[in-house]
């Protein structure tokens, strides 16, 4: 029969389970902050991409602008200027104008 010194680890063997331990949690916590700076990057590019510049560049502002109108008639010109390089004070306007947050502004530009 064994005793108990025979049951316990030696601190050799203790601390070998204590580093794998530390070098799975390690790998878990890279894991984890992948998995939010890829989503975060996703959410950039996504704001990037659903710009007024790059509609103007796949097409014409001034289309777009014409097809909001016709969706919410009480957008006026100015509601609707672009200006290059001011892409946030239109972003600004049409969210106070249409009571809708970035995304869904994004959302239906990206719908017209």
């Amino acid at each position: 029969m064994l005793g108990l010194a025979a049951c316990k680890e030696s601190p050799r063997e203790q601390a070998r389970e204590a580093r794998e331990e530390a070098r799975e949690e390690a790998r878990e916590i890279r894991e984890d902050a992948r998995e939010a700076a890829a989503e975060r990057q996703e959410k950039v590019n996504d704001t990037l991409t659903a710009s007024p510049s790059r509609l103007k560049a796949k097409g014409s502002w001034n289309e777009t602008k014409g097809k909001l109108k016709q969706k919410f008639a009480d957008l006026t010109d100015d509601d609707l200027l672009y200006q290059e390089g001011k892409e946030d004070e239109l972003y600004g306007r049409l969210q106070q104008r249409l009571g809708k947050t970035r995304e869904e502004v994004d959302r239906i530009i990206d719908e017209l």
